[in-house]
């Protein structure tokens, strides 16, 4: 085959493909009711909050008045003074009852200046788990209810999405899901950096 020939040749292949591409049924995320409605075993029947297999694609939306947010928009919020609240799980959903301490696999790279709170991202929460989360997010924000709050965690990751709404219940008027958490920042040329999760006060 000459060389012409053979340019022709890749350049309707080529063609071929992208019209192939374009003909392909696009990938959708599917909404919180289509999730629900095929899998409801994995949602708390009253709350609606996720309770299994956490680590599994999110669905596009989230309630009202939580507000989802790309990366560039996470970052301007955080910028801004947003509490980045980071509530990737840890390694045993237990903390340690003597110092109160966590028992993570490895270390966690984080969004700078993130906070870290494991755990308070599960569809129910102990009452120990729902202090821990309220006496932080009292501590973080001084107490202001309309102080801005970005909840994140990784990638396909319920914990963030559940968490938000853990925060909306507890009077935050200003919440934002980062739904591509830590991978999104990252893929967005964002830099992480190491974060130690928040010991739990034990008596």
């Amino acid at each position: 085959m000459q060389p012409i020939g053979t340019l022709k040749f890749v350049l309707r292949l080529c063609t071929f493909v992208l019209v192939l591409l374009c003909l392909l049924p696009s990938a959708r995320a599917e909404s919180y009711i289509e999730i629900r409605e095929r899998k409801p075993s994995l949602f708390h029947p009253e709350t609606g909050l996720r309770i299994a297999r956490q680590r599994a694609p999110v669905p596009d939306d989230i309630p009202w008045p939580i507000t989802k947010v790309s990366a560039p928009e996470a970052a301007a919020l955080i910028e801004l003074g947003a509490v980045a609240l980071d509530v990737f799980g840890a390694l045993q959903s237990r903390y340690d009852e003597l110092d109160g301490t966590w028992l993570v696999g490895k270390k966690r790279m984080s969004i700078p200046g993130a906070v870290w709170l494991p755990e308070v991202g599960r569809g129910t929460l102990a009452p120990d788990m729902a202090l821990y989360l309220k006496s932080n997010l009292e501590r973080l924000t001084g107490g202001k209810l309309d102080h801005p709050i970005v909840a994140f965690c990784v990638s396909d990751c319920w914990m963030s999405w559940n968490a938000a709404q853990h925060i909306v219940a507890l009077g935050y008027t200003r919440v934002s899901w980062f739904n591509l958490g830590t991978d999104g920042w990252l893929e967005s040329g964002r830099s992480l950096k190491q974060v130690d999760p928040v010991p739990v006060k034990v008596d």
